[in-house]
């Protein structure tokens, strides 16, 4: 099935390690919307700015349901509070304790948003963004749900070293923060593109398979979980397919695939195909959108 986005909101933020201090969110918020709302903390903030970038392009309807995803979800207000209990001994504090729960930050995006539809907060290990991508699919399809706002937020983890072996990457990987959103409909009246998530994980010779048949002049975006190696021997399976080239304009955090689809619709016309993989290389998942046709 092809959905349909009516809206989206880019939000990247690559850490600088030489600076000691984060950019000012709470500030970035309030210019961007006229309003900051009390008793949020990074996370929220964060998943507040992209939200409303993508429903500036398409006023949603009070009805339009909320799905949010995350790598870690908020994982800096948990350190908070284990260092506020186990380290100082003291009490948690109370906005801490209620920012603990992953959906705080969706029911805020909500209501900054006037939104009254369903509301998830959705965590998969592997594929947190196409895990909810294709709940969405599969809501829209069984019409259950009639528009969808589609987010995924990352708060970067500070030190820089400790959030870089937490998330198991290499030393020295540039990180970033981001919140990314979609607003998908089934309905293609006023669309900006074409998105579609296929519901099957791929071995690797049915990728190799799939990648024949693409039509020369797509384009192809490979995860960071892939090798310089490995991508170069499967877009071989791909003649005619051009590389997507992301990696010089972000730096990384779990839910990048999300950011890499808006990117190319924020900045290019024609389609996209965007290839991740398990760490374990045996399953592999495809999204794809275009925008050739509202170009």
């Amino acid at each position: 099935m092809t959905l349909y986005i009516h809206g989206l909101g880019l939000h990247h933020g690559p850490i600088d390690p030489e600076t000691p201090e984060l950019p000012d969110l709470k500030n970035k918020l309030k210019a961007l919307s006229g309003t900051s709302p009390r008793r949020t903390d990074r996370f929220i903030q964060l998943a507040i700015i992209g939200a409303h970038q993508a429903a500036a392009v398409s006023r949603p309807n009070p009805q339009t349901a909320l799905y949010m995803t995350s790598g870690q979800g908020n994982i800096m207000v948990f350190d908070r509070v284990v260092r506020q209990r186990h380290f100082t001994g003291n009490l948690t504090k109370p906005a801490d304790f209620i920012n603990l729960a992953g959906n705080t930050a969706a029911y805020y995006v909500a209501a900054h948003l006037g939104l009254e539809g369903r509301n998830l907060f959705l965590a998969h290990h592997h594929f947190p963004v196409q895990m909810t991508m294709l709940l969405a699919q599969n809501d829209l399809q069984r019409q259950t749900e009639e528009a969808i706002l589609i987010g995924a937020v990352d708060e970067v983890i500070l030190p820089l070293e400790l959030g870089r072996k937490f998330l198991g990457v290499e030393k020295g990987l540039p990180l970033a923060e981001g919140s990314n959103w979609m607003l998908v409909k089934s309905n293609a009246d006023g669309a900006l593109a074409g998105l579609e998530i296929k519901p099957e994980c791929f071995s690797e010779k049915a990728l190799k398979n799939f990648l024949s048949t693409l039509t020369p002049g797509t384009r192809l975006a490979f995860s960071r979980r892939f090798s310089a190696a490995e991508s170069r021997s499967l877009q071989k399976s791909a003649p005619g397919c051009e590389r997507y080239h992301y990696e010089a304009a972000s730096a990384y955090h779990e839910t990048l695939p999300l950011y890499v689809l808006n990117l190319f619709l924020n900045r290019e016309n024609g389609v996209l195909v965007h290839l991740d993989k398990s760490p374990d290389s045996c399953r592999y998942l495809i999204m794809c959108v275009d925008n050739q046709q509202s170009s």
